[in-house]
């Protein structure tokens, strides 16, 4: 299983790597297609090609939308004010960037006192907090978007496709329309560079993309869908993907993880198990899938919860689909305060 690695840890070099690859790859391709060309076949024109960057948990700015006084505190929320992650406010009014931080366990939505909203661009990618506090440790992408442009690439070519990374696939389609955007995003670049693009996932983008392929196909014409990818997409880059689910996210959901952040693993705790979005980064056995309600909620146009249903194995065996015994361990979601 893969162990997701917190977003201000992670290295940029390897999402160079990722690149240099998908380079090394369109170069390689051309040189063949160049010599196809010889035989009569048209040569394909990589500098067409856009980056599509889809980012991890964790991974997006967040910014305020609303008015949020804090007392005892010099530092209020108001829009457009950072909140993931700022640093500052969270040392100094922890609370308060709680209450905008978190989101109701049961249907996701804001708390009453402070919503807060996806930045956008690359800047909403690039750094999650270039304050004084953690300085260069906050950085995700903003060194691999240096290098591109040391490479030659040009600012048209790298598209960031940012989203609110505590929303589970169906939300962030029925609050944002986010995967109906991430389609026009293909299209645009389509249009704008001409070709088709290199797709570049990291962490639980992989699974945010993974569902746009499976939204796609009732969107679109089944016999349209192969065409469409052939069409916008030339290549797909899995960077640090969790395919089998992250071991981390069984800590976070347990007892808690910090990752670095001023906050106790108690808060820590609470805050990961109000996201949605942490299922799809719990590790899953081969005995449980979803059930038929994932494809009403296309199909009728409703909004249904996605459960997960077990087949008999999953209880009677001895090790429930893992190579290791496990234990059933029931946590109750105790009320914040923050919610009362």
């Amino acid at each position: 299983n893969h162990l997701e690695m917190p977003p201000w840890r992670f290295r940029s070099g390897d999402l160079a790597c990722a690149m240099v690859i998908a380079v090394a790859t369109a170069t390689a391709a051309s040189v063949v297609v160049a010599a196809g060309a010889a035989d009569g076949e048209a040569e394909f024109d990589y500098r067409k090609l856009s980056g599509i960057i889809i980012p991890g948990f964790a991974s997006t700015q967040l910014r305020a939308w609303s008015v949020l006084d804090c007392p005892y505190s010099p530092f209020d929320f108001n829009p457009l004010d950072s909140v993931w992650l700022d640093s500052t406010k969270l040392f100094s009014a922890v609370n308060c960037w709680l209450k905008c931080m978190l989101l109701d366990p049961y249907n996701q939505t804001d708390h009453p006192e402070c919503k807060s909203r996806p930045d956008s661009g690359l800047s909403a990618i690039t750094e999650l907090d270039p304050g004084y506090i953690t300085g260069p440790l906050s950085s995700i992408w903003k060194e691999w978007v240096k290098w591109c442009v040391d490479f030659g690439i040009e600012a048209n070519a790298i598209i960031a496709v940012p989203y609110d990374w505590r929303l589970p696939p169906s939300m962030l389609e029925e609050r944002d329309l986010y995967f109906h955007k991430l389609k026009l995003t293909f299209e645009i670049a389509l249009k704008l560079r001409g070709g088709p693009s290199l797709v570049f996932a990291h962490s639980m983008g992989n699974n945010v993309f993974r569902y746009f392929l499976e939204w796609l196909k009732l969107e679109i014409a089944p016999k349209h869908y192969i065409q469409w990818l052939d069409k916008h997409i030339h290549a797909y880059f899995a960077v640090g993907a969790p395919l089998l689910g992250s071991t981390e996210s069984v800590r976070a959901t347990l007892s808690g993880t910090t990752s670095g952040l001023p906050i106790t693993e108690g808060t820590a705790r609470l805050m990961f198990n109000s996201f949605a979005a942490s299922l799809w980064l719990l590790p899953f056995s081969k005995y449980c899938k979803a059930d038929n309600v994932y494809w009403k909620h296309f199909f009728e146009g409703k909004a249904h919860i996605n459960r997960q249903q077990c087949d008999e194995m999953e209880y009677s065996s001895d090790n429930s689909g893992w190579p290791t015994t496990l234990v059933s361990i029931e946590v109750r979601m105790l009320i914040h305060p923050l919610w009362t």
